[in-house]
């Protein structure tokens, strides 16, 4: 390779290209971490060259790795594919942008005409393709409409017409806000700083002593005015600020020659103050493979790996005690899948190449199919959304947080050898898994292990129903065991679960009964958001219900109560089951917010008259129909209730799971 320091105007007036190749990332710098320090660079230097320092050090801005695409042609301009330091090129181009919009703003048309030589390529009507190549630098897909928007308009109020959702009505200024395209936002932020630069004092410098020796004589004469007391010309003013880049800003340019390993020295490096995710990384590896091989990897791109450059994939989610770009999830949930093993997310792509030399492709199109492929796949288990069977397993699953059993959904969904009704029978079933699982107290600290267990096995015997049934009934430790009926109805009759549960899990649990209890005669067969959980002898129940036969206990009975063995034959012993009962799914309804204020701790017969009369749930007027509510009313509901609970989350055994 060769490489060595070259100032940024010299990078940039030379007649080339600088093509980013349309796998890398789109622009991602920001105001906070890279324009502000950016700034404040440009704005040090150009008040050293106003105030006539002698300027003594260059401002390196990192490097640039270049390697030469295509032969020599006398209409075509030298293009180079820029192997990392797009970012930074990206910068330069829409900072120069926005100083020759504010020469145009003021009417200086000689800086106009200058700094237009560092952002286009001269004698379009000596190239092949001048509508490209015209432009220095030519990003991503995905920035390119809005990059040539910027470079090539006519005028600013051309681009404001244009993208003015992102523009203030009333001033000429745009949005700072998260959703305004990256690149736009660091136009306005670079046209504001020097507009706010040229139009103050912000580039006075009030600690300038004049040097014995000038650097040249248009210094002397800005010392001189600045001694004077004179109002600098703006046009000195935006000079400074943009001749400040192209003559002091230097990068480091690396050119590769043939023989030299781009992809080794892309993974080596990181965008100023911007690190490469993982993602990245697998990205540009896989494309840089494909570019090798000799594949067209733009088609490529648009076929396999464009779905990834939607914000969606971006957007940062959390699992566990690690908070990632949902892509780096779904890559690290992918690999496990395949593997039936843990990845370890900081060293995801490491992960990812081990995978790939374990299991290798045919192809670089049979693995970017499918990536595509199970990108659909966690896309749809993430939002929720879809009418499949598999998105109404992601919101079945919702509540219960379990995320480690993505990649054994995966796994079955993307199973071939399975039609989608069996698939769907299979998410049925680890639903089923989780939940009595859950109701019966059963630990999850060990589920990212056991889930892929399950992959390992179906990767041995062949993704079915049966094969996963089986596995799991062979299931004995605490840890990895299928309740079965008996056990899960004892739990589900007795046990205090709006304790034990979260309330999101236990509404998801009554929502589910709600829903199995409607016919075809209800209006809707969906329920509204919002619903809370009601106690239908509520958690204060001491006021106003009175034991069975009538009693009132005393203050003393309740404190004993916290220590005291459930006993039905002393007043102690009966506020225990009282309290046990009073939190366990048999006393437990769905109320809209205001009905649930309204009722919380009053009286059976006030409750039973406006439940009755206000509420539309099945499961809240079901219960509705004794005069009295009492022990044994909760345990008749939940028995009622456990009916419909063990079809909704079946057993092993029963025929519709393969009758194991």
């Amino acid at each position: 390779m060769k490489a060595g320091p070259i100032e940024v105007g010299n990078l940039l007036q030379n007649r080339n290209r600088f093509c980013v190749p349309i796998y890398q990332r789109h622009y991602v710098w920001n105001a906070q971490k890279q324009w502000e320090p950016f700034w404040n660079d440009i704005r040090t230097k150009a008040i050293e060259r106003l105030s006539g320092r002698q300027r003594r050090f260059s401002h390196f801005m990192g490097a640039v790795v270049l390697e030469a695409r295509g032969g020599f042609s006398a209409r075509r301009v030298p293009a180079f594919q820029v192997v990392d330091g797009q970012q930074r090129l990206t910068t330069f181009q829409i900072f120069l942008a926005a100083a020759r919009d504010y020469a145009k703003a003021i009417g200086y048309q000689t800086g106009v005409e200058a700094i237009g030589t560092y952002l286009l390529n001269r004698d379009p009507q000596l190239m092949e393709h001048p509508e490209v190549e015209i432009f220095k630098v030519w990003p991503t897909q995905y920035d390119r409409e809005l990059f040539m928007d910027i470079v090539a308009q006519s005028d600013r109020a051309a681009l404001r017409k244009k993208y003015s959702a992102h523009f203030y009505k009333t001033r000429d200024q745009i949005y700072d806000y998260r959703t305004t395209p990256r690149l736009l936002a660091g136009y306005g932020y670079f046209y504001d700083k020097i507009r706010h630069s040229v139009e103050t004092d912000d580039l006075d410098d009030e600690f300038f002593e004049a040097p014995e020796t000038p650097a040249d004589s248009q210094e002397d004469e800005l010392s001189e005015n600045a001694s004077n007391g004179e109002v600098m010309p703006k046009e000195l003013r935006l000079d400074a600020l943009w001749q400040a880049l192209v003559e002091e800003f230097k990068v480091v340019e690396i050119t590769l020659e043939d023989g030299d390993d781009a992809q080794v020295i892309f993974e080596t490096l990181n965008e100023r103050g911007e690190p490469l995710l993982a993602a990245d990384l697998v990205r540009n590896n896989i494309f840089q493979r494909a570019d090798a091989a000799g594949r067209l990897a733009e088609k490529l791109f648009d076929k396999y790996w464009k779905p990834f450059e939607d914000p969606f994939w971006s957007a940062e989610e959390k699992q566990g005690r690690y908070k990632k770009a949902r892509i780096e999830f779904f890559l690290a949930n992918y690999i496990s899948s395949k593997i039936a093993s843990e990845v370890n997310l900081t060293k995801l792509f490491s992960e990812y190449k081990a995978f790939i030399k374990r299991s290798p492709f045919a192809s670089v199109e049979a693995e970017l199919s499918e990536i595509n492929r199970f990108g659909a796949i966690y896309a749809e288990l993430t939002k929720r959304k879809g009418e499949s069977q598999l998105s109404r397993f992601a919101r079945r699953l919702s509540p219960w947080e379990v995320s480690t059993v993505f990649p054994l959904a995966m796994r079955l969904w993307d199973a071939p050898e399975m039609d989608e009704d069996e698939k769907g029978t299979c998410l049925d079933l680890l639903m089923s898994f989780i939940v009595r699982r859950a109701v019966c107290g059963l630990t999850t600290k060990n589920y990212n292990k056991f889930f892929l267990t399950v992959i390992e096995y179906l990767n041995k015997e062949g993704p079915s129903l049966l094969s996963l049934s089986a596995y799991l009934q062979a299931q004995k430790s605490d840890t990895g065991r299928f309740p079965r009926d008996q056990e899960f109805e004892a739990r589900w009759n007795k046990s205090p679960i709006y304790q034990s549960l979260k309330a999101g899990r236990v509404r998801s649990i009554l929502e589910e009964i709600e829903l199995a209890r409607r016919t075809k005669f209800q209006e809707t067969i969906s329920l509204k958001e919002g619903l809370t959980v009601e106690h239908l002898m509520p958690q204060n129940w001491r006021e106003n219900w009175p034991l069975p036969g009538g009693e009132k206990p005393t203050a003393d009975d309740f404190y004993n109560a916290i220590f005291a063995p459930e006993n039905e034959k002393t007043t102690v012993g009966r506020i225990v089951r009282r309290n046990r009962l009073m939190n366990s799914i048999g006393n437990l309804t769905l109320l809209t917010q205001p009905l649930n204020s309204s009722v919380s701790n009053g009286p059976y017969k006030e409750k039973w008259k406006t439940i009755r009369a206000q509420s539309l749930l099945m499961i809240s007027r079901g219960a509705m129909d004794l005069e009295s509510w009492d022990e044994q009313a909760i345990e008749n509901r939940a028995k009622d209730m456990f009916a419909l609970a063990k079809n909704i989350w079946p057993d092993l055994a029963q025929s519709n799971l393969g009758g194991v």
